[in-house]
């Protein structure tokens, strides 16, 4: 079993940010946006087998997460929910994608190619006679997202994000060029991702922002979008890309609903259980089930951090770490600590102590709040030989100066708050709050 931690090489970069991890898109066939792009001919049977994940009862804005053991078999902490795919503007041309991971480290939906039926028929994303338009995503775990952009509604429980930029991930028509993204280990199949998707539900409120916009001095070397130079795609290019034309987070989308969410989740008992459920809201401060007044604030830097000051149960202070995040798509508690590494046949990145370890975290955030909070790590061999997928006491080692990544170990039990970049809401804490931020 392997550490999996699908934050951002960039973190999360919030708009006006620059560098980072590069998305790309496979090459058109044809001339510009009228060029359909579709998925992998070989379209897998069995995409609608899995976990139901419809609308709670009369709930518009709510969607069902679960942790199971994914489409691939083994996997552990990896939270899955479903999502809808349309032609933009149909409502009879759609594809119900199960187990896509729900990941706050990121922003925008990649799915499989190989998940995308062919008859979705969905248009390139780019202005008409643009070349085919590629995104680029390495991730923390040394993985990488590639491929083309097309254009699809996205429906999550009775919420549309209508015309929205979708990367469609693996697409064997543009695996040639990829070598521009990243030589690390690419995502092609659901046993690469333990997934058939990735729904980024990050801070920001698209992908790259105007770091990557036409009017940025630096744009057309973001390093996260690319074209191809020619109709054959035989080579690719760095491209600027319109803010409203990158990966969007989807909720940002919604018509309503839309200047934030909140992940609640159920409690996991030690030493962990088969499933773990939890449900996704939409929305802070516009309905009666997303108000959250008693939550405390927390800014984060623009680039999605917390200051996070851990210490022992006894008081022993254990250092600041300045990079604290918080990361549903990492499936452990991740920080560089002396705790004993695990041995042949588990990932050495994973902690093995002979007992577990408490821990205690302030969260502060870089204007003013505070919360405290606790986490245990346990010998990780002995989590993972029990045949569970919910583990609530797993962690690991990360490569990343003071990174703290509280994975979704941190998120069973809890109900955690996003205020996306920009947006403001009311019934968060005390007042009217502008994301970015964390609520607790």
């Amino acid at each position: 079993m392997k550490r999996f931690f699908l934050m951002l090489v960039s973190a999360l970069c919030l708009q006006g940010c620059g560098g980072g991890a590069a998305n790309n898109t496979p090459v058109a066939t044809g001339a510009g946006a009228d060029t359909l792009i579709s998925g992998n001919a070989s379209v897998q049977s069995q995409l609608d087998v899995g976990f139901n994940s419809s609308p709670w009862a009369g709930e518009v804005n709510v969607v069902d997460l679960v942790v199971d053991s994914g489409p691939d078999g083994p996997g552990v902490n990896r939270l899955y929910t479903s999502v809808k795919i349309c032609q933009p503007g149909s409502t009879a041309v759609c594809k119900t994608i199960n187990h896509v991971l729900v990941d706050t480290g990121s922003v925008g939906l990649r799915l499989l190619a190989s998940a995308v039926p062919v008859n979705l028929q969905l248009s390139a994303a780019g202005n008409p006679g643009d070349k085919v338009l590629l995104g680029c995503a390495n991730f923390l775990d040394g993985s990488f997202a590639w491929g083309p952009l097309v254009l699809a509604d996205v429906k999550l429980a009775g919420l549309t994000a209508s015309n929205t930029t979708v990367q469609l991930v693996g697409h064997s028509d543009y695996r040639h060029v990829q070598g521009q993204c990243s030589s690390g280990d690419p995502i092609v199949t659901a046993t690469d991702l333990g997934a058939n998707g990735i729904l980024g539900v990050g801070l920001s409120q698209q992908d790259c922002g105007s770091a990557c916009d036409p009017q940025s001095r630096r744009s057309a070397r973001n390093g996260r979008y690319f074209s191809c130079v020619d109709a054959a795609c035989t080579q690719v290019t760095g491209s600027a890309l319109a803010v409203e034309k990158q990966l969007q987070q989807v909720v940002a989308r919604f018509p309503t609903d839309n200047n934030g969410l909140a992940i609640q989740m159920d409690g996991v008992a030690y030493p962990g259980e088969p499933v773990a459920r939890g449900k996704m809201i939409f929305g802070l401060g516009t309905r009666s089930n997303n108000q959250f007044a008693s939550a405390q604030v927390l800014a984060t830097t623009n680039q999605g951090f917390l200051n996070g000051a851990l210490s022992s149960t006894n008081g022993v202070s254990l250092g600041n770490f300045s990079s604290t995040f918080l990361d549903t798509g990492s499936n452990g508690i991740y920080f560089d600590f002396n705790l004993p590494s695990c041995v042949y046949p588990y990932d050495s990145g994973f902690y093995c102590p002979l007992a577990d370890m408490a821990f205690n975290v302030v969260l502060s955030g870089v204007r003013s709040g505070q919360v405290g909070a606790s986490f245990t790590v346990s010998n990780a061999a002995q989590l993972l030989s029990r045949g569970n997928f919910a583990l609530p006491t797993l962690g690991g080692s990360i490569s990343m100066v003071g990174g703290l990544d509280l994975g979704l170990p941190f998120f069973f039990g809890r109900t955690v708050v996003l205020g996306i970049d920009g947006m403001s809401a009311i019934g968060v804490g005390a007042g009217t709050v502008t994301g970015p931020f964390y609520a607790l």
